[in-house]
This record gives C-alpha cells, structure tokens and sequence, in this order.
C-alpha cells in the first residue's frame, strides 16, 4: 500500500479525534503514521500491517491513559437537571391525581409532570423522591 494512503487515514483519525476526545482516534492515527514510514522506507505490506498495529497498541496502552488523565483530572462530575432535583422541594402547580395520573410540580424554577402516592392540591410543599423518565415522585412535606 502506498505510504499516502496511510497518511490520508491517519489525518481522518485526527480529524475524527477532535469530536471524540477520547485518544482512541488519535492512537490509530499514530500507528497509521508508522504504517505509512514503514511504506516510504520501502517495506512490503505485511510489515506496515504489523508496524501499524504494534505502534498503535503501543500508543493505545502508553500514551492514551496518560493523556485521558491529564485532560480529565480536574473535571467535576456535572449533575444532569434530574440529578439536581433530587430531594430539592418543590410546589405543587396542578393538582396532584394518582389515579389519573395527572399533575404537575414546580422545583428550581422549572416546571415538572408529577405523581405521588396520595392526591396533593396546588400550593402544596412536597420533597421530589426520585424520576423515572421525565415524571417526579414526589411526597408531601
């Protein structure tokens, strides 16, 4: 395989690596870069398929777990608004009706469909116990 193909390959990786950022692209990118040196030097195409393969797992097991945890080491875990409600209180805006399920709720300024395990009326305090989907349990204060 000529060494050109390699290098078109390995800069789709790289490109590909930018909406990622998970190095997975970039190691493949890096093998593809020693496959296409193996080509240039004049090696048949089974030693590109090995130089390839043993350079990116290289980089794979090297390089890609030091640089997710430079990248990565000062991330905090950013709660989802489902997270963010959890065990916050919130005011009953429609009545609550199990039965009919039918009711919604107001919590960090956001407005909620709601259930609970006993009727609530509106303007009542309540604690938001758990989602499932995109519905809040929620129990009376």
């Amino acid at each position: 395989m000529n060494y050109y193909i390699w290098l078109i390959v390995a800069v789709g990786c790289f490109v590909g690596e930018m909406f990622t950022m998970e190095f997975s692209l970039t190691c493949l990118g890096i093998g593809m870069g020693a496959g296409a040196l193996v080509s240039w030097l004049g090696v048949g195409l089974w030693g590109q398929v090995i130089a390839f393969g043993l350079v990116a797992a290289a980089a794979w097991l090297g390089i890609r777990p030091i640089a997710l945890r430079h990248l990565y080491r000062k991330s905090k875990h950013v709660p989802t608004p489902a997270e963010e409600v959890l065990g916050k209180t919130a005011v009953v805006e429609t009545p609550i009706d199990p039965v009919h399920n039918t009711g919604r709720v107001k919590v960090c300024g956001e407005s909620w469909k709601a259930t609970a395990d006993k009727p609530l009326p509106a303007g009542t305090e309540c604690v938001v116990e758990k989602l499932d989907g995109v519905t809040l349990s929620v129990r009376a204060k």
